[in-house]
């Protein structure tokens, strides 16, 4: 009897400090969503991003406009991304944890010619169930134009 209270008492403490273990980090989000581009997999990108997700690019008059609307919509944007260039390749440069956002900085190659890659940031938004809620990207204006 006395032991098995000992382990219901154990299994009590240790049960939500396994639960908490098994949570995927931010930073862990940030490295699944770098390598499903490096590896091409548009629906291992997506596991990261709540249902509701909304992607936000900065334009050159200054303001964040929504370009992406919901799981469904990311999917064919980088289903589609991914397929007109085949040979992208990303990069993590910096990441830095404030709160429920996460800032990465990294780096893009669109094909293998070109030498030096192009920096992206974004901030990601995190809702309580540890999954990315809101991108707000910033990136060089010519960036596409650069694949030619």
């Amino acid at each position: 009897m006395k032991y098995s209270k000992l382990l219901a008492l154990c299994i009590i403490t240790l049960l939500p400090m396994l639960v908490l273990s098994q949570e995927i980090s931010k930073v862990d989000r940030a490295k699944n969503i770098v390598a499903a581009v490096n590896q091409k997999d548009a629906k291992l990108y997506i596991e990261n991003f709540t249902k509701d997700v909304k992607i936000y690019m900065y334009g050159e008059d200054g303001t964040f406009d929504l370009k992406v609307d919901g799981i469904e919509a990311l999917y064919k944007n980088r289903a589609a991304h991914l397929k007109k260039h085949p040979d992208v390749r990303n990069e993590i440069q910096h990441l830095a944890e404030i709160d429920n956002r996460l800032v990465m900085h990294d780096r893009v190659w669109l094909t293998p010619k070109h030498t030096t890659g192009s920096d992206i940031v974004e901030i990601f938004t995190f809702d309580e169930s540890g999954k990315i809620s809101r991108v707000d990207v910033i990136q060089q204006s010519n960036l596409f134009s650069q694949e030619q």
